[in-house]
């Protein structure tokens, strides 16, 4: 099974995947059950309850995973006609086996790993136009959730002046993507106001730490 590759596997994976539409959505169906009750292929379908687990989880990790931008060039740039030709291959499977949504939010956390363009802008200029095209709520909803938690494990300071920095530089970019690409200036001013709602929250945390220290 593809999916049981240890790590090193990752990025001989990865470029299958970016080959192989049908890959990517194969491992959202080993990862998520369909929402209707229909029928995966055979070749999908695992009867043994612990081995369906585990390669659920596999398949789980696989798609946290993969970094490579489909259409990504050996030079690092992204070719936004070669990714939306295998994002509209990826919908049209998924919508097929009854993973539109999951798969929609998969595909947001796929593209939140996007380079920065070579304006400084983020997303690149390639993704930011596919993204435009798919505009979905669950897309943007996988996509938000990426770039939360791909803030990792981050020090500390007190009160909430880390997000507030966060949601300015997320602002920011909106600001400059909103008139070219209204939906992902909406998706990154979402990100913006989540962060300031945790600086306010991170705040008064302080303040209550303060309150018990005096």
């Amino acid at each position: 099974n593809a999916l049981d590759n240890s790590e090193h596997g990752i990025p001989n994976l990865e470029s299958q995947i970016s080959e192989s539409p049908a890959l990517f959505v194969q491992a959202v169906a080993l990862a998520y059950k369909r929402s209707d009750n229909g029928e995966d292929p055979a070749e999908w379908r695992i009867e043994n309850l612990e081995q369906r687990q585990s390669v659920a989880s596999a398949a789980h990790r696989l798609l946290s995973q993969i970094k490579k931008i489909p259409g990504t060039t050996e030079n690092g740039t992204v070719v936004a006609a070669t990714l939306a030709t295998w994002l509209a291959e990826v919908r049209k499977l998924c919508r097929e086996y009854a993973r539109a949504n999951i798969g929609d939010h998969c595909l947001g956390e796929l593209l939140a790993k996007a380079p920065e363009g070579e304006n400084g802008i983020w997303p690149c200029e390639a993704v930011c136009e596919v993204m435009e095209g798919i505009a979905s709520p669950e897309f943007s909803r996988g996509f938000t959730m990426r770039v939360h938690n791909s803030r990792g494990v981050h020090v500390r300071r007190e009160g909430g002046e880390q997000e507030r920095e966060l949601a300015s530089k997320y602002r920011a970019w909106a600001e400059r993507l909103h008139f070219d690409y209204p939906y992902v200036g909406q998706v990154l001013e979402g990100i913006a106001t989540s962060y300031e709602r945790e600086a306010g929250w991170q705040d008064s945390e302080a303040m209550v730490a303060k309150r018990l220290r005096y």
